[in-house]
């Protein structure tokens, strides 16, 4: 395999397609449909459709070589057009796996050398349709939701509502997908009396090293009873905010027997990102996976 795959022509031609994507995508970024399924599905297949009709390889390569060198280009595509957008790694972690769906759903239909009428015109149209969601309220899904994690833990109500009032630090291993996005550098909380504000201070490092994003995360303490503590996000400037908006969370406390407690975290949010089919899902898992983080390291810490 040659370190270089392109030769000059190929190199020209690749070149080409991304000034396309990055053109298109910043046209959409800056308008009204920078969250919508326009940007997560017809942009990538257009990138497939581009590749397979300007990139040309020899012709007795074999279909599965045919599809390594199909999305090694897409690739290639995908990471020079972040590159150009100043798009950090987390956008693109969360883009790779629906960008390389948009390209299969392409070279699975039309792939091949002698594509069908009903293939080169149905897939479009699907993806186009499919496209629509979240460009206008008529094609848009229902983007309120909230997760809730229950979990049985040692000690008592007033126990664990003191571990809440205590200063925060953020020690313990996390779920490997919470682990793609970074912890706050520094933490202002200590207090658990309603009105109170906790302060979050992040910062995103886009490209590992540089590309710095600041941002801060305020929570109010909004209302705290017997059996509960409900919280509202007053500020999100962070990196967060870009692809979902945090409500507010509530926690529900039900003490047990032999000094054990259940207690059940809710975490209210507004989906930003479509499709929901992709997004719905990769957001319940976080917020899930962050809820047992939470109730782990704050409210049931030793």
């Amino acid at each position: 395999m040659k370190l270089f795959p392109y030769n000059r022509s190929q190199t020209i031609r690749i070149l080409f397609i991304v000034a396309i994507a990055a053109v298109v995508i910043r046209v959409i970024l800056d308008g009204r449909f920078a969250t919508s399924a326009l940007l997560y599905l017809a942009v990538p297949f257009a990138v497939s459709v581009l590749i397979h009709q300007f990139i040309p390889h020899e012709p007795e390569t074999t279909r599965p070589r045919q599809l390594f060198n199909h999305l090694r280009d897409a690739t290639v595509v995908m990471l020079a057009t972040s590159f150009i957008l100043f798009e950090g790694f987390i956008c693109v972690l969360m883009f790779m796996p629906i960008y390389y769906l948009s390209v299969l759903i392409h070279y699975a239909f039309t792939g091949h050398r002698d594509p069908t009428k009903l293939q080169v015109l149905a897939v479009p149209l699907v993806v186009a349709v499919l496209s629509l969601e979240g460009m206008f309220p008529s094609t848009s899904l229902p983007r309120k939701a909230e997760v809730t994690h229950v979990a049985v833990v040692d000690g008592t109500i007033a126990q664990l509502k003191a571990n809440m009032a205590n200063p925060i630090v953020f020690q313990k291993d996390r779920n490997w997908f919470l682990s793609i996005f970074p912890l706050p550098v520094s933490v202002d909380a200590g207090s658990l009396t309603a009105g109170d504000v906790h302060t979050l201070d992040f910062v995103y490092k886009r490209w590992f090293y540089t590309n710095i994003h600041k941002g801060t995360f305020a929570l109010e303490i909004s209302d705290v009873g017997a059996d509960f503590v409900r919280t509202k996000v007053v500020k999100n400037t962070s990196y967060l905010a870009s692809y979902v908006q945090i409500d507010g969370t509530e926690v529900r406390f039900r003490e047990l027997d032999d000094g054990q407690t259940e207690v059940a975290l809710t975490i209210h949010y507004h989906r930003k990102l479509d499709p929901a089919w992709y997004f719905g899902p990769m957001q319940s898992y976080a917020f899930d996976k962050s809820a047992a983080y939470l109730i782990d390291t704050v409210i049931a810490r030793k």
